[in-house]
């Protein structure tokens, strides 16, 4: 059985702010209202965000819940009209965000990849992926690049729904101590003779980038 199976189901909200936004949205005086109205639906476990550091005006809020049915109601709820509002009001645009889910897990110990303390973090979809990512590549991947210098831990999972028009894709996270790291890692001979483990099961990848994740919130007992 596939690791992520059971996990719980990550919604990803993807917003893309005005570029002359007056101060990030996670400094606003009301971003603690846009969490509380999060936390307020039910199967609520963790809440994390970040900026995309290629394009800062592309944010992610990362909300994790115990079911996929959970995430689908909370877009129906008015706890979810209350987010939209005050994102647009501190914001001062009309939102149309992109909304996925996706089962992830953390494929190294303690990964700091989601919000737990790599102060940057690689990710990329991967596109029409088989059991032969999913269950070989992407998990044979995780035992390598955990070793390499700067590399702070490895998460990610199946999205749910379909990526452009690619049906199954797959999410990742690698999370590290700095970009430079990760950019020099792709100019090495272990890079070279290893790289074609990421090229199995798939047809290529989308979205790569860093995300810089800036906080968390999540329930007492939840460790995701």
């Amino acid at each position: 059985m596939n690791p992520t199976s059971n996990a719980p189901v990550t919604q990803i909200i993807h917003l893309r702010l005005p570029d002359k936004t007056e101060k990030p949205i996670f400094e606003h005086q009301r971003w603690n209202e846009v969490l509380e109205s999060i936390e307020n639906a039910p199967g609520f476990l963790r809440v994390y965000w970040g900026q995309s550091l290629e394009h800062p005006e592309h944010v992610e809020i990362h909300i994790v819940r115990e079911t996929l049915q959970q995430h689908h109601d909370f877009l129906k709820s008015k706890e979810y009209r209350r987010v939209r509002f005050l994102i647009e009001t501190m914001v001062g645009d009309a939102q149309v965000p992109v909304i996925r889910h996706a089962q992830m897990i953390d494929w190294t110990p303690k990964s700091r990849a989601l919000a737990r303390g790599a102060p940057f973090t690689g990710t990329a979809i991967y596109l029409k992926t088989t059991d032969a990512w999913d269950e070989g590549a992407w998990p044979l991947w995780t035992h390598i690049v955990r070793y390499i210098d700067g590399c702070l831990g490895c998460s990610g999972g199946p999205l749910l729904e379909p990526v452009e028009t690619f049906e199954r894709c797959y999410v990742v996270y690698v999370g590290w101590a700095t970009t430079e790291q990760h950019h020099a890692y792709h100019h090495t001979k272990h890079f070279a003779e290893h790289a074609v483990i990421l090229r199995c099961g798939n047809k290529g990848f989308a979205e790569y980038g860093h995300i810089v994740f800036q906080g968390s919130r999540e329930k007492a007992s939840s460790k995701l």
